[in-house]
């Protein structure tokens, strides 16, 4: 765990604590909505936590960020310095309503996720079609 992740860690601990503040002090609202959980504030403590929550979540992909640049270099037996490329490849799909956002960090990932994109769209489309 580095440092980043630590500190992810304390604020998200943080941000907990202000949202069971903002409950006690009547600020904060709790619901279900299907199987998702929802929290309804108007407060310092709800702006407090939401705030915290928020930087944990910043923190700790960060934290990857930084792992990724840290691996890059590699000390051999002689004491000299190589350097050793690293590639990441990654992707996501936003579905805005009916309206997919693709993003990828190649063509073929962009691909592979437009076909996903093309796919969940049919799926939610039939599974509202059935209710």
């Amino acid at each position: 765990m580095n440092k980043y992740h630590f500190l992810s860690l304390t604020c998200f601990i943080i941000g907990i604590i202000f949202f069971i503040l903002g409950f006690l002090q009547g600020e904060i609202q709790t619901g279900f909505f299907v199987v998702f959980p929802f929290l309804i504030g108007s407060g310092i403590y709800a702006f407090a936590g939401i705030i915290f929550i928020f930087l944990a979540l910043s923190l700790f992909i960060f934290g990857f960020s930084k792992n990724i640049e840290s691996n890059e270099t590699e000390v051999h037996e002689e004491g000299a310095q190589s350097i050793k490329k690293t590639s990441v490849k990654g992707g996501g799909i936003v579905l805005i309503g009916p309206l997919p956002i693709v993003f990828g960090s190649s063509w073929k990932i962009a691909l592979v996720l437009m076909i996903a994109a093309i796919i969940l769209i049919l799926v939610a489309f039939f599974a509202f079609r059935l209710i």
